[in-house]
């Protein structure tokens, strides 16, 4: 059985079915990373990029230096070109990206359960938030923009906190934040806007 150490609670439903992966832990900021990776000794931790305290892209060094066995999939919205990371790095044994579903997170795991590599085969070249004048504009973080671009997309509260694994709750407080760095009440108001 191979233990898993991610960091959004969303992640155990899609997991839930499938009795090869036990969940060791979760976390929701990057300080907690290094001590639970230490208590847990999971055999594979899946990060965002954008971990609050210390991001997931600060944390690939001293994970990979204090746990070399450790396994390391980053699950992104962007692509790996934006924050300068390859197929070929070191750092990193696979890139998931979060758009594409619980299919390419399982076989992802699975890639590196076989002691493999694993570079999501939807990778294209540009990341879909670089031409995006609207986020450009504004000084919204990324988990925001990529909350907003999954309600332009028609998607439920419940719908994106499925994509992009966090719990409805969460999706609920960056919302409401949206809205008041963009000064709108409501979504209608802030789709209009964007």
């Amino acid at each position: 059985m191979t233990t898993i150490l991610f960091f959004s609670d969303g992640i155990i439903n899609a997991l839930q079915p499938y009795q090869q992966y036990q969940v060791a832990g979760a976390f929701h900021h990057g300080h907690d990373v290094l001590p639970q990776v230490k208590n847990l000794c999971p055999d594979i931790i899946i990060l965002d990029i954008n971990l609050p305290g210390i991001t997931g892209l600060e944390l690939l060094t001293p994970l990979k230096k204090d746990f070399p066995q450790l396994k390391i999939m980053l699950l992104s919205m962007y692509m790996p070109s934006d924050v300068q990371l390859g197929p070929d790095n070191e750092l990193i044994d696979a890139y998931v990206l979060k758009n594409s579903g619980t299919e390419t997170l399982l076989a992802a795991l699975q890639e590196l359960t076989a002691g493999k590599r694993f570079f999501d085969p939807t990778i294209k070249n540009n990341n879909h938030h670089s031409q995006d004048k609207f986020s450009q504009q504004l000084k919204l973080s990324s988990r925001e923009k990529d909350i907003i671009r999954l309600l332009k997309e028609g998607l439920t509260n419940r719908e994106v906190a499925a994509k992009l694994f966090i719990s409805e709750l969460t999706v609920k407080t960056h919302r409401k934040n949206i809205m008041a760095k963009l000064g709108v009440r409501n979504l209608a108001a802030l789709l209009k806007k964007i």
